[in-house]
């Protein structure tokens, strides 16, 4: 074989996360801080903002021109419900969707279930079984398809129908996962998160988005899940990034099919209304501002603690200030500790996991919520409580999404520290037209995000062409500039200072 046919072919494979000398129990590469990426500029933002404006007209441009088809789309795995609760607000569309649960979540929260239960279960219970099996009663769901997994390595025979020998011999292990990816066979178009690798092993056309460890740290592998994941998402018609720090993952692995989209939510399931547990709390706790904290307790990526001491701050001059916290996660009884510690047990209503109905009623009857102070980014905890015109305060990577979002970046109380913190708080406590304010502007933002239906429109006109087979170009990608020095100054340090593999942390 001639060297240039070679050194293509390495090219090609390098493209698609595979490297052709084989996996290893390394790292491919490392980023503890991926907000703080050089090529995170308001330029090159701006670039990506306008290419993506280009990919979504081609889009609608494409599907305008096809013949009108019934499609079947399959939304796979669903993790913090993403997958169901996107295909709730394209349902009202007419779109034809299944959502597939991947076969080992079997997290309570992940299932579609979850969103439309307005009970509560008590802490410690995490699985749909353990729920039922104590007697709680959950909502029929209709689409929703649970494969089961192999409990052997298929032969190749198994799935001669449909994978190449090359690829099958690359990632048998994973074909264990056969009556998922059979699952997926059966619609035209495929939409996925989490494990993207079920949508590249099911060889039907796929568009994907991440979650956040599947991108960030799973990624960053150089063994065998890694190189199937960074195949996985490379290969996808399209990649969204709802957030900019999508792009700093894009220039460490060499990704070029990122778009910036919005994450959909219903905007009629999520919407202001009553706050009807409010005068409950007044009552338990005479208490008269209630401040809300619905994410996972968890100190390295929400900031738990630093949420908690700027509460603690806020409360010294507002005696009936009360912090209602969901008790999960995995710093929970450190939480505990430190509420003790600081003398705020008697300021603290704890509340069950509730499922998704009841959480909204939480949202609606809270004053604030404090969401994450850590990565910077917003994710369906702030965007739910946005959604229902709830004031938020959380760090936010503001100048990156005032480049990256056609919106705009969401209008939350920005704040980085305990005393940022307790003077959102104090803001809000001190003026009723403020916090009004605050909701409204939350609603209205939400609502040119991507409650609009021309919004949500998107999404069909992407499953549409993707479906039909037709492959968006992305050598004009910003992406496609060449790695800077200081790109790789930066990975080189990163991966100098990576945990021992294969810890993340």
């Amino acid at each position: 074989m001639k060297r240039s046919r070679v050194l293509a072919r390495i090219r090609n494979l390098l493209a698609r996360g595979i490297d052709p000398a084989g996996p290893c129990d390394a790292w491919h590469s490392f980023d503890r801080h991926p907000w703080r990426h050089p090529w995170l500029t308001p330029d090159n933002l701006r670039d990506m903002a306008a290419f993506s404006r280009g990919i979504l007209l081609e889009a609608r441009r494409i599907r305008d021109s096809l013949p009108r088809k019934a499609n079947r789309y399959g939304f796979a795995c669903n993790i913090a419900n993403s997958m169901y609760s996107t295909a709730k607000a394209l349902w009202p569309l007419g779109a034809n969707i299944d959502v597939i649960l991947h076969p080992s979540d079997h997290f309570l929260m992940s299932q579609p279930e979850w969103e439309e239960f307005g009970g509560v279960v008590r802490p410690g219970v995490s699985t749909l079984d353990e729920a039922t099996s104590i007697g709680i009663e959950f909502p029929h769901i209709e689409h929703v398809v649970r494969p089961g997994v192999l409990d052997y390595t298929p032969q190749f025979n198994e799935v001669a129908d449909f994978a190449t020998r090359r690829k099958f011999d690359a990632w048998r292990s994973y074909y264990a996962h056969l009556p998922t990816i059979r699952a997926l066979r059966e619609y035209e178009a495929l939409f996925i998160i989490q494990a993207p690798y079920l949508a590249y092993l099911s060889e039907r056309p796929y568009i994907a988005t991440h979650m956040g460890g599947d991108i960030w740290y799973e990624c960053s592998r150089d063994d065998l899940l890694g190189r199937l994941q960074r195949a996985a998402f490379a290969n996808a018609n399209l990649l969204i990034a709802s957030n900019p720090w999508s792009f700093a993952f894009a220039r460490r692995y060499g990704f070029r099919n990122l778009v910036c989209m919005p994450t959909l939510l219903d905007p009629d399931d999520y919407s202001p209304g009553n706050p009807d547990f409010r005068d409950e709390w007044m009552r338990e706790t005479d208490g008269d501002f209630f401040v809300l904290t619905t994410a996972r307790v968890d100190d390295l990526f929400k900031g738990s603690n630093l949420a908690l001491r700027g509460f603690q701050i806020f409360s010294e001059k507002h005696a009936r200030a009360r912090l209602v916290l969901i008790g999960w996660g995995a710093d929970v009884e450190r939480h505990s500790g430190r509420i003790r510690e600081l003398g705020l047990a008697g300021k603290v209503i704890w509340l069950p996991p509730a499922g998704k109905r009841r959480l909204i009623r939480y949202l609606r009857s809270a004053h604030v919520l404090l969401d994450q102070f850590v990565l910077g980014y917003f994710g369906m905890t702030a965007l739910e409580a946005i959604a229902v015109g709830t004031p938020v305060v959380m760090r936010l990577e503001e100048a990156q999404y005032s480049d990256f979002l056609d919106a705009g970046p969401p209008p939350v109380l920005n704040s980085s520290d305990e005393a940022e913190i307790a003077s959102a708080l104090t803001a809000l406590c001190a003026s009723k037209d403020f916090l009004k304010q605050a909701g409204e502007r939350n609603r209205c933002w939400f609502m040119r995000y991507s409650g609009d239906m021309a919004i949500r429109e998107r999404y069909l006109d992407l499953l549409t062409v993707t479906a039909a087979g037709y492959r968006f170009d992305y050598s004009r990608s910003p992406l496609q500039s060449r790695i800077s020095s200081s790109e790789m100054e930066y990975h080189a340090e990163q991966l100098r200072n990576a945990p021992v593999f294969p810890n993340y942390f």
